[in-house]
């Protein structure tokens, strides 16, 4: 067999058999790293108009307190009308305007979350997982907005360079964190796949592996499944096409050299014979 045949076939063998390695989820342990995360990425609708208008909350709130200054009884009887009549003209105005209800709102974690909940683009939904104690992991996720951790909210912070991360803290062998994290419209423009990283302390990179993102080339086979199959009959033919051109060279080379021996065998008997009949 020459060397070019050999290196083609075992080309041909690896690049076939990764292939359907990959297409079956068995190439996942591959180069692994001791910190990993698996994260599927899904977009999230919101209907139009949805969310809470500060200013509309501050104007009704306001309107509520004027008609109970005007018609609570005890409120009457205990201040006197100029009094009243400064309270509705100058105090709650200044309790009741829109940057004092949005601090309110901001300051309610139900209404905060009510708030964002407009803002929400996409989510990130998935578990963070490592084999050996690491400290001080991180997650950067560009366009965060919102995040919980084993279902406890937890803080969004932002980097050096402006990125947004989720701090985990330390882990051990074995740990694993559920994550949920909302994204806004900043992460629309950005390429999860590429952007997403997870690491820890002295320069620890993990790997990311991410489900969902839209646009890549091959997407399509998630959709159609006809297609995977397609995909891997061509893989599993190359593999077989591959194994052959590997196996049938060295069957037909040792037929050729059991020939040979078989034809040396042969014409050094005949010549004893011959030597032998003349002799006789």
């Amino acid at each position: 067999m020459r060397l070019w045949n050999f290196l083609l076939s075992i080309s041909l063998i690896a690049a076939a058999g990764l292939g359907l390695l990959v297409l079956s989820g068995g190439a996942r342990g591959f180069a692994a790293s001791s910190l990993e995360a698996q994260l599927l990425v899904q977009d999230f609708p919101v209907p139009n108009g949805f969310g809470i208008d500060p200013n509309r909350v501050a104007g009704f709130m306001a309107d509520q307190l004027r008609q109970r200054l005007d018609n609570d009884l005890g409120i009457r009887l205990t201040l006197k009308a100029n009094v009243i009549k400064k309270v509705k003209e100058f105090a709650l105005p200044r309790l009741m305007n829109v940057v004092v209800v949005k601090s309110m709102m901001r300051d309610i974690p139900e209404l905060s979350a009510v708030l964002d909940l407009g803002a929400f683009r996409r989510t990130l939904t998935g578990q963070i997982s490592t084999t050996a104690a690491v400290q001080d992991v991180a997650l950067t996720v560009p366009g965060a907005l919102l995040a919980e951790v084993n279902g406890e909210k937890v803080k969004v912070t932002t980097t050096s360079t402006g990125m947004t991360a989720l701090e985990l803290g330390d882990m051990a062998s074995g740990q694993v964190h559920q994550v949920t994290i909302w994204l806004g419209e900043s992460a629309l423009g950005n390429d999860l796949g590429r952007t997403i990283r997870v690491g820890a302390e002295r320069g620890t990179r993990g790997r990311v592996l991410l489900w969902g993102a839209q646009g890549w080339f091959g997407a399509d086979l998630e959709a159609l499944r006809w297609s995977r199959w397609l995909v891997g009959t061509i893989l599993g033919g190359t593999l077989l096409f591959g194994l052959a051109s590997l196996i049938l060279p060295l069957l037909t080379g040792r037929q050729v050299r059991a020939r040979r021996d078989q034809e040396r065998y042969r014409s050094q008997n005949g010549s004893h014979d011959n030597n032998y009949i003349k002799y006789k």
